[in-house]
């Protein structure tokens, strides 16, 4: 090979070479990033299932106050009467367990507060 087809030759190979290298890096960054949006998609789905699993415990725990007398042969008191006005809405009737506040510890299925919306019969609920 005569030396202009030898220059020819080496810049192509650089130049092939040059472009595998950027190819190879750019998949790397593309399976880099596919694994990143994958480990993001896998913790959303986990705080979802959590707060699913959450609200699920929630509810089941509080289905039995949906009598506010329940709620009062259970030790909770009215501590805070229904405060709104034009401006600032409504907050509700807060029924406090003394005990559960007392004892300090969170427990989902044991609700220290509820709260009750006051309704036009006088139900509280």
């Amino acid at each position: 090979m005569n030396p202009s087809t030898m220059n020819r030759f080496r810049n192509r190979v650089r130049h092939m070479t040059l472009a595998l290298v950027a190819l190879s890096a750019g998949a790397s960054y593309g399976l880099a990033q596919d694994h990143a949006s994958h480990m993001e998609a896998m913790k959303k789905q986990d705080k979802s299932s959590d707060a699913a699993a959450l609200l699920k415990a929630v509810r089941e725990a509080t289905q039995r106050f949906k009598d506010v007398n329940i709620a009062k042969a259970e030790g909770y008191v009215l501590q805070f009467g229904c405060v709104s006005g034009s401006d600032s809405g409504a907050m509700g009737l807060h029924y406090v367990n003394g005990n559960l506040v007392a004892g300090g510890v969170l427990d989902r299925t044991r609700p220290q507060i509820i709260i009750y919306e006051p309704m036009p019969n006088s139900s509280g609920r």
